[in-house]
């Protein structure tokens, strides 16, 4: 896999990043699949405070790796996890003191002595007048502690984040994007790309999975509690437009999966996405997928106009969508 820059950071990051939001340990306690990523050149992992027993899964496989010292991306825990939609000031989710525990919790359960980039697990514009969470990193950036500062954006909130992007506020920043979510394109990342902060995508597969192909609607009731929990109506919607997204990529010789890998990879301005790879069949698409470089233009910008649909199954509810078609 060639590299992009991450940014000004100066650090060179493969386009595939290991995303262990899903990462699944053996009896040893470790993740063989990260493992294999690494040997497969796979340099970046994005894990999460939140995620579980994630930051201790990927601190243990850690352990067992010979090679070259991957890049770390781990995310500060907000206070309230729950709400991941609604405004609510600063302090009702970071603070300063929750920050600093977060981050040493964090250094402690990877077994590192420096997070390489350390993210704030949700963003709302207004808290761009708020300096004391920038503060608190900084501190920790001086001490050490912390390489990079980055923000993750709640999903579909990508444009919140413009104001942190032009002040220069961070190093990095994480958004939602896929063939239904493709509107970052005209705004997040070019953006970022002229201020040199790096871009990390995530959801490149939907929330569901369904992107990568293969779901029906009863393994996505079964397998997706927000699905489960939105109408007949929804799903079949949402299905009908994977299955015309999947002719597109079928039509051009390829699988829905590679499709959206390349479609993400087809601007410079990603610097990587963030995959949950459960097996090596699904690691070996995804550094297949990257190598084969970006869509054919006209591919991309058809998929840009004619696939996008907002949309969010975390609130999604039968009580929410009777009576009311998807937009």
């Amino acid at each position: 896999m060639q590299t992009r820059p991450f940014g000004k950071t100066g650090f060179h990051t493969t386009p595939i990043a290991f995303g262990a939001m899903r990462a699944e340990a053996n009896s040893a306690g470790i993740s063989p699949i990260l493992l294999e990523a690494l040997e497969k050149g796979v340099n970046f992992i994005d894990t999460a405070r939140n995620y579980g027993e994630s930051e201790a899964i990927v601190g243990r496989t850690l352990k067992e790796w010979r090679g070259s010292k991957p890049y770390i991306a781990t995310k500060v825990k907000p206070l309230d996890v729950g709400n991941w939609r609604f405004y609510v000031p600063m302090e009702e989710q970071f603070t300063p003191q929750s920050i600093v525990e977060s981050v040493e919790t964090s250094l402690r359960t990877l077994g590192v002595d420096c997070i390489d980039l350390i993210q704030l697990h949700q963003w709302y514009f207004l808290w761009t007048e708020r300096p004391e969470w920038l503060e608190t990193l900084k501190t920790l950036q001086s001490q050490g502690k912390v390489r990079h500062i980055g923000v993750s954006a709640q999903d579909h909130e990508h444009d919140a984040l413009l104001g942190l992007i032009s002040s220069n506020m961070v190093d990095s920043v994480q958004i939602v994007l896929n063939a239904f979510e493709s509107r970052p394109f005209v705004s997040v990342i070019p953006h970022s790309q002229q201020r040199g902060i790096a871009v990390i995508a995530r959801c490149l597969f939907d929330h569901s999975g369904a992107l990568a192909g293969g779901m029906t609607e009863e393994t996505l009731a079964k397998n997706d509690v927000k699905l489960s929990n939105s109408s007949r109506e929804i799903r079949t919607e949402y299905l009908n437009r994977i299955a015309r997204l999947k002719t597109d990529a079928h039509d051009e010789g390829m699988t829905l999966a590679t499709l959206g890998i390349r479609f993400a990879l087809s601007r410079p301005g990603l610097s990587n996405v963030a995959i949950s790879l459960a097996n090596t069949q699904q690691l070996d698409e995804a550094i297949g997928a990257a190598s084969q470089g970006p869509l054919p233009e006209e591919l991309f910008q058809r998929i840009c106009r004619e696939h996008v649909w907002i949309k969010n199954f975390y609130y999604f509810s039968k009580a929410t969508v009777d009576g009311n078609k998807p937009s």
